[in-house]
């Protein structure tokens, strides 16, 4: 009898984008991040000196076309693999603001509402 492993269960309950980064400005420092959800982000060259479970406030920046969509929330620090450079981020609260621009990107709905905008200017 042969044994067919299959894949683990995957935890995340929101799909990643990597095609739109995010601009994430973290204790005085500016990163792009990796790939995000309306769950957390991920940031690959992270240098900094944090502990998994703390809160820090982080500002968020997304620009569609010549709109910019600038928030601040709070974050909880889940991991981080100071070898490899990376930190991963869950997003603690979420206001109606912030969860509009993420699910504006992720759906291209901002992008599509910018060219309606273009059209009819």
């Amino acid at each position: 009898m042969k044994v067919v492993k299959s894949r683990t269960t995957e935890r995340r309950r929101d799909r990643r984008i990597q095609e739109i980064p995010l601009k994430v400005d973290l204790d005085g420092n500016s990163y792009e991040t990796a790939n995000w959800s309306l769950g957390g982000f991920l940031l690959y060259s992270f240098y900094g000196d944090f502990q998994i479970g703390e809160t820090p406030v982080v500002g968020i920046k997304a620009t569609v076309g010549n709109m910019v969509f600038q928030h601040v929330v709070r974050a909880e620090i889940v991991r981080i693999d100071f070898n490899r450079k990376l930190l991963a981020v869950n997003f603690v609260e979420l206001d109606d603001d912030i969860l509009n621009t993420l699910e504006g990107l992720s759906t291209g709905r901002l992008r599509r509402e910018l060219l309606r905008k273009r059209k009819s200017a």
